[in-house]
């Protein structure tokens, strides 16, 4: 077996050098820091059988140092005799060497000491890396014993790494860790939990009055004009009609207007229900009727009247209501307490463009059972509305991006299809 020791200024330097000088096979005895770097003690031909031989056989051959004559000088030199006269008696002089002739050095007990010592230490210790191996052995040890200790410290019931990841896309904790069970990983957890998701495999696909409801700055009027221009691809314009009960917001009519005028339908203003109501009779031959309603806070009183009247019309209307992806849960339940009562046919969720964790909006889906239609990530009329698919809905969500490419929806109708879209708010 051949032993030596490297160092150097990393431990990356030195492994390439005794990878060079003693191959592949080479073993790491030890290693350890040093001033300007690391030494690291290295050996081939590692047999430990015969190293533990060595080591057993170490104090068996140490006596056999120390030379007869010393060991007798040395009891002549501390004898009673000697002791007693108060002196140490000296040694019997050797014979002057011949000439020519160099005569060996003889031990003394000053030899003799050292070489016991050496001995005994020899038994005791080991060759010189044995107390290595030692060391790194403890350390093993201890680096085993402080795992098992932290790991016998973590929480019970402390959230796992697939839980925490869920959390992260914005689901809850209760959520997630539902989804998480029995997952192998996070796609696989995502995977299944969207499977629960409520979608409606082709939305507005049948004539009728849908009215478009939600909070203040959700993106009605925009959202009324991407559904607008997609049912005017496919069925064309004679076929829709625009509706608008927003005269308290400035510019809501005029916007709306503007968008109709670009696609080529009717837009009419209704200020109550009474006229919301002719007006839908005046469009009773139009396959297609968006209503954009005003947006209310939650406490404002107008809000309650809005909806007494939708409530009135809900043989005739389909409400489909509107929500910003990535709002909290408290919003969405807010959201739903006030507009339950319409018997909702779907929702769309709006801005995905500007917020990456929309899985609160999910899971709320979820919960009531209310169907996806569309989701909407711009403000281009309209190819940011797209009908949702679980795919798309899972890349968005691992991507943590509205805009991914290839997973956008319907294809962009030409130039001549549509008219490009004005500058808008959502």
């Amino acid at each position: 077996m051949k032993i030596k020791r490297y160092t150097g200024a990393s431990t990356r330097e030195v492994l390439a050098r005794i990878r060079g000088d003693l191959g592949p096979d080479a073993v790491i005895l030890s290693n350890r820091e040093i001033a300007g770097g690391v030494e690291l003690m290295a050996a081939v031909d590692f047999d430990a059988s015969r190293l533990q031989a060595e080591t057993v056989a170490a104090p068996a051959a140490a006596p056999s140092a120390v030379a007869p004559s010393a060991v007798a000088a040395a009891a002549v030199a501390l004898s009673p005799a000697a002791l007693a006269g108060g002196r140490v008696a000296s040694r019997p002089k050797a014979p002057p060497p011949a000439a020519g002739k160099s005569s060996p050095r003889q031990p003394t007990v000053a030899d003799a000491v050292p070489a016991a010592q050496a001995a005994r230490a020899a038994a005791a210790d080991g060759p010189v890396w044995a107390g290595e191996i030692r060391n790194l052995r403890d350390e093993l040890e201890a680096l085993r014993e402080w795992v098992h200790a932290s790991v016998a410290k973590a929480p019970v019931g402390s959230p796992s790494a697939i839980e925490l990841r869920l959390q992260a896309l914005g689901l809850d904790a209760e959520a997630a860790r539902q989804a998480a069970s029995g997952a192998p990983d996070v796609d696989a957890a995502l995977e299944a939990w969207l499977a629960r998701l409520p979608l409606h495999e082709q939305p507005m696909d049948q004539p009728g009055v849908y009215a478009l409801l939600g909070a203040t700055g959700v993106g009605k009027t925009t959202t009324i004009a991407k559904l607008a221009a997609r049912l005017v691809l496919r069925h064309g314009m004679q076929s829709v009609a625009l509706v608008t009960t927003d005269t308290y917001r400035i510019g809501g009519v005029e916007q709306l207007r503007i968008y109709g005028r670009i696609l080529g339908v009717p837009v009419a203003v209704a200020h109550d229900s009474a006229e919301l109501r002719e007006q839908l009779q005046a469009f009773a031959t139009r396959s297609f009727v968006l209503v954009d309603t005003i947006g209310l806070s939650p406490r404002d009183p107008r809000l309650d009247e809005q909806l007494q009247a939708l409530r009135a019309l809900a043989a005739s209307v389909r409400p489909l209501l509107l929500l910003g992806a990535g709002m909290s849960l408290a919003v969405y339940q807010q959201a739903w307490q006030l507009h339950h009562g319409l018997s909702l046919a779907g929702c769309i969720l709006t801005k995905l463009d500007e917020t990456p964790l929309f899985g609160g909006a999910l899971q709320w889906l979820q919960q009531q059972a209310v169907p996806l239609w569309f989701y909407t990530d711009g403000q281009r009329v309209p190819e940011d509305l797209h009908a949702p698919t679980l795919a798309k809905i899972r890349a968005l969500l691992q991507r943590g991006s509205a805009t991914t490419p290839g997973v956008g929806g319907p294809a962009r109708p030409g130039r001549g299809d549509c008219a490009p879209a004005v500058a808008n708010s959502r």
